[in-house]
Formats: structure tokens, C-alpha cells, sequence
């Protein structure tokens, strides 16, 4: 049998070495493209801020005159942690669905209670419920020192989980704002909370749903991404091209959030960053034995279980000791 020669060789080894070259350009570029696709379009469960009835609304075409009238004096202050856009998103989703009833769980100076209270202010019979689970004096202080006028639309409840102010806050909430934790279990279990007193179709807000990338990715702040992207509902998101980086957003639940049960309780099946005061666990499963079926109980059951153990074996794991034992 003939050998093949050297040059024969050469150019069968060369052919190959172009081969890979141009392979591995084409899986370069079919990456890039496929970044820059991702980073310019919507979510396809998502859309631009407040796209109701095919209708996309950006932000310049909100009502926000409302929302200017306080503006100024709030940013004048430090009682808002949020973005100017998160602010304008806020105030765009209460004036575009005219709440009677609205929910806050996580107040701390109550910079967003104040942009709610403002949005609700000229609706009738329009009221603010604001929970927050730190009993400190600074909760709220805000909107008593610098907008005392909206205290007559404003209820604030503090010292405890929401559990224990739900019944007296009642049903035919339509609208909910979360921003507590962060840290897994927090904004999950608070949904859960609230969900059997939501309005048919109501709309829940987050906070911090992209916190895991813009902050350092040592705080492991995935709760409120979690929460956000699992609940089924239709999506809003603010507008900008950037759909990985939005720190905020709105679902309008699905009729019918009976039949997802199940599936939300099950998002707390991993491993917590905090576990609850035991004080609060028992709240907790009193509440759902009666407002959720037995199914629901034993997942929780088993997600604390498994969190209680895994947290007394490794103390180094708690990233949010405001809330633990």
C-alpha cells in the first residue's frame, strides 16, 4: 500500500486546522448574535411598561403628572431606594389600574409608600395597607414628616409577618407591592401570604428582581427573581432594551390561581438563605392549614424541615440574620 506523502500529509492536516478555525468563528459569532438578540427584545412572557390591549405605554406617555407634583421634594430626601424609572413604574401601574385596595409588604422609610399614596390620592375610597415586619420607629417615619397629608388613605402594621395583619387588611386586595428580603425564603413565602386575599386577577409588584445581577454576586439575593418569573400571569416590565437588568416588575395574575398552588410551595423545596424565627414558622403553618389544602402544608413542612437541619449544620450559609433565631 502506498504511503501518503508529506505533503499530502500537510494539506489534510492544514484543510483540518482551517476547518476548526472557521468552526469555531461560526460558534463565536452565533453567540454574539445570539446575546445581542436576547439583550434587544422583549421577554416573550413580557412586555414594554404597561402594554394593556396591544396598547404599549412608555413611560412619556404615563400619567405623570401626579407623580411630579412630589418628585422633587422626595428626591430631595433619602426616604426612596428605588431607580427614578422604578418610581415612574410604580406610579404608572397605580394610576393605570385606579386601586381601591392596595398592599405593601417591606416599608422601611417608606419612600414607596409615599409614590403610592400620592398615585392613590385623588381615587375614591382609596386605601394604602403597609406591613413591615421590623417594629423600629424609622418605619414609615417618612410619610409622616414630610407628607402628613396622606395619612388619612395610609394604615401601617409593624412588629410581625404578615400573617398576622392579613385578616384584619381583608380580602379584594388589588394590588400588592413586595419588597422584603430577598433572600430566599422572603418574597416567596410573602406572596404566599397574601395570594388567598388577592382580587381575581390582581397585580403583584416586585422589587429587586434582577438584584442578583446588580449587585455583588455574593449576596445571592435570588427570592424576588424567583418569585417574579414563576407566578403565572401576564408580565410588565419597565421599557429599555435590557431585559436581563430590570429591577422591577408587575404581573396580572391568571384566573384561577387555585390550580398553581401546589407549584408555588414547592418553590421553597431549596436551600434558604435565612430560616425563620420558629415563633413565625408555627404562625406560618397555622395560617396555611387554614387557607390551603393538606398538600401545600406537607411541602412546607418538608422545605422546613430540610432548611432547619441544613442551617444548624452550616451557620457560614445565613446571609440574612435580621429574620432567623
Amino acid at each position: 500500500m502506498k504511503k501518503k506523502s508529506y505533503k499530502h500529509k500537510k494539506f489534510f492536516k492544514e484543510k483540518k486546522r482551517n476547518n476548526f478555525i472557521i468552526e469555531k468563528k461560526n460558534k463565536f459569532l452565533f453567540l454574539c448574535f445570539s446575546l445581542i438578540y436576547l439583550y434587544s427584545i422583549p421577554c416573550k412572557n413580557s412586555v414594554n411598561i404597561a402594554e394593556i390591549k396591544n396598547e404599549k405605554i412608555f413611560f412619556d406617555n404615563f400619567e405623570t403628572n401626579k407623580f411630579d407634583v412630589i418628585k422633587q421634594k422626595l428626591d430631595s430626601t433619602s426616604c426612596s431606594q428605588m431607580w427614578d424609572n422604578q418610581k415612574e413604574f410604580l406610579n404608572g401601574v397605580i394610576r393605570k389600574f385606579k386601586p381601591k385596595k392596595v398592599i405593601e409588604l417591606g416599608v422601611a422609610n417608606g419612600g414607596s409608600s409615599i409614590i403610592i399614596l400620592n398615585a392613590i390620592n385623588d381615587f375614591e375610597n382609596s386605601k394604602l395597607y403597609s406591613l413591615d415586619l421590623n417594629s423600629e420607629d424609622y418605619i414609615g417615619d417618612c410619610v409622616t414628616k414630610y407628607f402628613p397629608q396622606f395619612i388619612p388613605n395610609w394604615k401601617l402594621f409593624k412588629g410581625n409577618i404578615a400573617t398576622e395583619f392579613i385578616e384584619t387588611i381583608g380580602n379584594n386586595i388589588d394590588i400588592a407591592l413586595i419588597d422584603t428580603a430577598h433572600f430566599e425564603p422572603g418574597e416567596i413565602l410573602d406572596f404566599l401570604i397574601i395570594l388567598p386575599f388577592l382580587k381575581e386577577e390582581a397585580i403583584v409588584i416586585f422589587h429587586d428582581i434582577a438584584n442578583q445581577i446588580t449587585r455583588s454576586k455574593e449576596r445571592n439575593e435570588y427570592a424576588p427573581y424567583i418569585a417574579f418569573n414563576a407566578i403565572r400571569g401576564k408580565k410588565y416590565l419597565p421599557s429599555g432594551i435590557h431585559i436581563l437588568k430590570h429591577d422591577i416588575g408587575a404581573i396580572k395574575l391568571e384566573k384561577n390561581q387555585k390550580k398553581y398552588y401546589s407549584d408555588y410551595f414547592r418553590l421553597l423545596g431549596g436551600q434558604w438563605q435565612y430560616f425563620p424565627k420558629e415563633i413565625h414558622i408555627n404562625q406560618i403553618i397555622n395560617f396555611i392549614k387554614k387557607y390551603y389544602d393538606n398538600d401545600c402544608l406537607s411541602i412546607f413542612e418538608d422545605a422546613v424541615s430540610f432548611n432547619r437541619d441544613f442551617v444548624k449544620n452550616n451557620p457560614k450559609k445565613i446571609l440574612y440574620k435580621e429574620n432567623s433565631d
